[in-house]
């Protein structure tokens, strides 16, 4: 299971493959991420994804998609 910090980590990089030039406020969800006095917005971001990118996500991004779920429903 992740940390915290590992889970946080692991979605920012999930934000810049995914949104970095492709979603208005990529710096803002990576601040609000990033910020451990805040709750992560998984789905939110799970949203974005969905809707600026036609992509599949890798087996590995899965299985990381279902621990954050886990961690941050």
């Amino acid at each position: 299971m992740l940390t915290d910090l590992q889970a946080r980590v692991s979605l920012t990089a999930l934000i810049e493959k995914y949104l970095k030039g492709r979603h208005p406020d990529v710096d803002l969800l990576t601040d609000i991420v990033q910020d451990p006095s805040r709750q992560v917005p998984i789905r939110g971001v799970l949203e974005d994804i969905g809707q600026c990118n036609n992509m599949q996500f890798t087996q590995q991004e899965l299985a990381l998609i279902d621990d954050l779920l886990y961690l941050y429903g």
